[in-house]
């Protein structure tokens, strides 16, 4: 993003925000961990276009909690978190849970 202003212009990395919008998530009731890969390595991506972004979630949730009701947790964490920290539109945030943890059975994910 580019804010053009008197004293130059202020560009916030794809990056950036998407750290943003792994802590956020992270902190949702419901959300086990977030899944990283070498395309999201905090488990997050971000495509930025005329001041707005995009985000893709992967994360893995608790059993017991209604998918649905964290993944819409997450999307308004991620919405609010970024708009007030960034100043930037939030179009959409697809959460994608890659996989359930059932407590006391699957083993603890690895540190």
């Amino acid at each position: 993003m580019t804010d053009p202003t008197d004293r130059g212009p202020t560009r916030i990395a794809p990056e950036a925000v998407a750290r943003i919008c792994a802590r956020a998530a992270r902190q949702v009731a419901g959300v086990h961990a977030l899944v990283g890969v070498p395309a999201r390595p905090h488990g997050v991506a971000v495509r930025l276009d005329d001041h707005a972004a995009s985000v893709d979630v992967d994360v893995v949730t608790w059993y017991g909690r209604p998918v649905p009701t964290v993944a819409d947790a997450i999307r308004d964490a991620v919405i609010g978190e970024v708009e007030a920290v960034t100043g930037l539109t939030v179009r959409e945030v697809t959460v994608t849970v890659d996989d359930v943890v059932v407590p006391g059975v699957d083993p603890p994910a690895p540190a």
